[in-house]
């Protein structure tokens, strides 16, 4: 079977590279085709999605581009992290699968584009009966599966910090709307004593308008304290398995991280444009999940910077606490975003493939 995954975001890699080790365990033939466009220039990427068991890389500079590489190379399978694109089209042999990019509290979940695939891998029950109440024809295409992109912090063991090392808190905002331009300018001093990780979204380093958060990691990256992470880190995974205690905005970040039983501080401060607020203040609530409050029964929340400091030592102090144990609402409520957390959502998208491909290609009897 040969399976091609089109990452048109960078930042999609993560969730597929689970899926990806277990077809290439599997004797599966891989190909990612990566789209790097002009502001990538001059980024040192390391990409382990290439090697010598006969998997493949391809970079393209547009979205055209990769959709053309893709009918020429007429995979079985065709895996994309967001919508297909109604001008383009696939060979007719290739099938095409769905495993989407995120998780959380943004409406974008339920577009109904997102039902035009072969096959829709959905991480939890809650969002299956959502998908099905909006769309009961969508059936047939879609699986439950979990979550992939956790399935190495879940199976893989946490690092153990050594004697004296200080604790580690990671910093993981969106770019719109996001929480960084409000951060305190002098984070490391919030909590003495802590190590602090920063990992902005790609397009805080990239896109033009967010020159201020660009502004705010530079001052960040001169503090010793403060590990500023550049645009060529675009996996949080390892991230996530250093750090005690994360802080980010309404990202999937945040919920990936409760996952994993440690505690996360939701900053719900966000720099609005003007566009957003107001009279215009619809297309935030179109932005974001109606049901957000809901959610933040995961989270510590912080409505103002000032309270951060104060947040940020009770979530050290429980994430030190080996006998915390998490509020039997906020367990259910992981388990209503994130679905099954066994380690093993990869090995069912690869089944999944494996045999809807079987039940076309191999006629009855």
């Amino acid at each position: 079977m040969h399976v091609a995954f089109f990452a048109e975001q960078l930042y999609y890699l993560p969730q597929f590279l689970p899926v990806i080790e277990v077809l290439r365990g599997r004797g599966h033939r891989v190909t990612t085709v990566l789209r790097l466009d002009a502001q990538f220039a001059g980024v040192a990427l390391e990409l382990p999605v290439a090697g010598h068991d006969g998997s493949e890389l391809i970079t393209v500079a547009s979205s055209r581009e990769g959709h053309a590489r893709l009918r020429q190379l007429a995979p079985d399978w065709a895996v994309f992290g967001t919508f297909l694109d109604p001008a383009e089209t696939l060979a007719a042999r290739t099938r095409t699968a769905l495993i989407y990019h995120g998780i959380g509290v943004k409406n974008v979940l339920f577009d109904p584009r997102l039902n035009g695939f072969d096959l829709r891998c959905v991480e939890s029950q809650r969002v299956l009966d959502e998908l099905l109440a909006r769309d009961p024809a969508a059936r047939p295409r879609c699986a439950l599966v979990g979550f992939a992109k956790l399935d190495p912090l879940i199976t893989a063991p946490r690092p153990e910090r050594r004697d004296g090392a200080a604790p580690v808190v990671l910093y993981a905002p969106t770019f719109y709307p996001s929480s960084l331009e409000r951060m305190p300018t002098r984070l490391a001093e919030l909590v003495p004593g802590v190590r602090w990780i920063v990992k902005p979204h790609f397009f805080s380093w990239t896109v033009k308008q967010y020159a201020g958060q660009r502004a705010r990691l530079a001052a960040w990256a001169r503090d010793e304290r403060i590990e500023v992470c550049g645009p060529e880190v675009y996996n949080l995974v390892p991230l996530m398995a250093r750090a005690d205690v994360l802080v980010s905005d309404a990202s999937s970040a945040l919920f990936e991280f409760a996952a994993l039983g440690r505690p996360v501080v939701w900053c719900r401060f966000l720099a609005l444009r003007w566009s957003y607020r107001g009279v215009f203040a619809w297309r935030f609530k179109q932005r974001i999940d109606p049901n957000t409050p809901r959610y933040e029964a995961v989270a510590h929340t912080v409505d103002q910077p000032a309270q951060l400091s104060a947040v940020l030592t009770r979530a050290l102090a429980q994430s030190a606490d080996p006998h915390r144990v998490r509020l039997p609402e906020s367990e259910a409520l992981i388990e209503h975003l994130i679905g099954p957390r066994d380690g093993r959502a990869s090995q069912r998208i690869a089944d999944e493939l494996e045999q809807r491909l079987v039940r076309v290609t191999v006629p009855a009897g």
